[in-house]
């Protein structure tokens, strides 16, 4: 297969990125979880193999790209099937500035596009369908109902390279799996676009947001204000608040057209006042319910000089995006 010319000018975090990758072998090679000669165990296998399997020796370039080491990957495939395609896209965003708050606050997550949303960094992520390509660095999202040679869905991210025509050229892990008893990670070269592709990172645009909106705000809400009327807000990370009637197309996105711009300033931990570019009067929100497990956040408020009752909703990002 062709190789690629990678940009001849790059940006600071796609040459950081570069660098990163530098032990990755030519596409149609692969670098493996294993060493040469190392034993492995193809699924499915029990504790007491994998517990007299001698000889297991780990290639040390695939841990520092994933943070696994062939006897972690063999111990997780006892009970989970996944690959290591997500701590790759996550340790790639790391190599080009991007700063996680937390453990899995990286960019190598299944729900990347609700995860930025909520973090009021919605703009970041480009949905498949939005006419524009991806750049190299930004990290790519795939989902398909079809079986992959691991027996699971394809279910998948990668690292964006360069697009030349109607080639794409990739980093990936999550090449192998526990019905081969390795993982790796190959360059690749696929078609440009594929069905699968939901959409990818912005990672320049993440790496220029700015601080993070509390988890529970940032995004789409459906606001309802008694008696009968019904907003929908959005929650930038650039302490704005946009308002609309119209309900939105995607929740990734803010609207678009001319909506009403208001600015917010949060109040505590869970409190939120907004003040509209306009005549309308201030409002004031309080966190209520909050559930990340079943997906449910609702703020109770006020609007200033009146006894206004509203109550909004938050509009989630549904699916496994």
């Amino acid at each position: 297969m062709g190789e690629f010319a990678e940009p001849e000018v790059m940006l600071p975090h796609q040459a950081a990125l570069k660098a990163f990758l530098v032990d990755l072998p030519a596409i149609g090679q692969q670098l493996t979880s294993t060493a040469e000669g190392s034993a492995t165990l193809q699924s499915p296998f029990t504790q007491a193999q994998l517990s007299a399997l001698q000889g297991v020796r780990s290639n040390a370039a695939f841990t520092r790209y994933t943070g696994y080491d062939q006897p972690g990957l063999l111990k997780k495939w006892l009970t989970d099937r996944t690959t290591t395609c997500n701590e790759f896209c996550g340790r790639c965003g790391a190599a080009m500035g991007y700063q996680a708050s937390g453990k899995n606050d990286g960019v190598g997550r299944f729900d990347i596009a609700d995860y930025l949303t909520r973090y009021g960094r919605g703009h970041c992520w480009v949905p498949a369908d939005s006419g524009s390509t991806p750049e190299y660095g930004d990290v790519f999202r795939l989902f398909a109902q079809t079986a992959d040679h691991n027996g699971t869905n394809l279910n998948h991210m990668g690292v964006s390279l360069v697009l030349s025509g109607e080639d794409w050229y990739t980093a990936e892990s999550g090449q192998g799996g526990p019905s081969k008893g390795y993982d790796a990670i190959e360059r690749k070269k696929r078609s440009w676009k594929p069905a699968s592709l939901q959409g990818w990172v912005n990672i320049k645009a993440l790496l220029t947001a700015g601080a993070a909106l509390p988890y529970w705000l940032g995004g789409w809400w459906e606001v309802f204000e008694e008696p009968f009327d019904t907003w929908y807000y959005y929650f930038g990370s650039n302490g704005k608040v946009l308002c609309t009637t119209i309900q939105p197309a995607s929740l990734s996105a803010p609207p678009a057209g001319s909506p009403l711009v208001g600015n917010f300033h949060l109040k505590g931990m869970f409190g939120v006042e907004v003040s509209w570019q306009s005549a309308d009067p201030n409002e004031r929100f309080t966190l209520g319910e909050q559930s990340s497990e079943k997906r449910k956040f609702t703020m109770l408020g006020t609007k200033a000089g009146t006894i206004q009752k509203i109550k909004a909703t938050r509009m989630m990002i549904k699916g496994l995006l």
